[in-house]
Parts: C-alpha cells; structure tokens; sequence
C-alpha cells in the first residue's frame, strides 16, 4: 500500500491580519494574505481563525491530503470542542464544517491541524511576514 503524500499549510493571523502558506515538497507553492475586521474589537483569535478559514477554503478547490500547521492552540481547542467560548469567533462553525466535508468526501483526501511554535522554521515565518506586511 503507498503512503500518503501530504502537502502542508502554515496560518498565522494577527493585528486585523491573516495569511497562509502552501508547501508542497518543500516549496512554497502557494500564499494568501489579507486584512480582517476593521475595529479595536477584532481579536488575534478572529485573525488565526479566519486564516483556517481562508486555507480551507483553499485546500478545498485542490482536494488531497493536508496538515495544517498554526501556532494557534486556543483556536485548536475551539475546533476540537475543548473551548467554553467556541461560538464567540465567526470562523470557528465554518472551519467545523468544512472540516466534516473533507472527512466525509468520496475523494481521497484528508486534513488534520496541528499545533507549532511561532516562527519555529522558515514557513512560519513567512507567514508570519505575510500577516505583518498586509
């Protein structure tokens, strides 16, 4: 039986700002960037989730097997169901929900979300980069 080939996606969201990375064997194949909320009232957690989002959204268009890496464990937990506040971050439903498609679809794919430290390697950075230059 052959091995799954996974492509990875780091996200980062922070200061009204989101981004991803897509890496497929080693290479940056793949990035997005943009702003999100507009107020004070826009938290780091609406940021990191709306880059889920947006990666999802993504990975979608262009089925396979994902690992998507965030340095968010609070937005972790809130997708796992392990978050009293779960509900308070407009992404969080959407990213369940697109999550349960991908588990669900008849296409041989797959996407688990994995924790990381902040800038831990070249692609966090660059997502990072990507969240402050929007």
């Amino acid at each position: 039986m052959a091995s799954k080939h996974y492509s990875y996606i780091y996200t980062d969201g922070g200061l009204e700002k989101w981004a991803f990375v897509v890496v497929k064997d080693n290479a940056i194949v793949h990035e997005e960037s943009g702003k999100f909320g507009i107020s004070a009232s826009t938290t780091n957690e609406d940021t990191e989730s709306e880059g889920i989002f947006r990666a999802l959204q993504y990975a979608k268009l262009y089925p396979g097997n994902y690992i998507l890496v965030t340095d968010s464990q609070a937005i972790i937990d809130k997708v796992n169901g392990n978050a009293a506040n779960a509900t308070k971050h407009p992404n969080i439903q959407g990213i369940k929900n697109m999550l349960k498609e991908f588990k669900e679809s008849p296409l041989p794919v797959s996407f688990t979300i994995k924790w990381e430290r902040r800038i831990s390697n070249d692609f966090m950075k660059r997502v990072d980069a990507l969240c402050r230059r929007v």
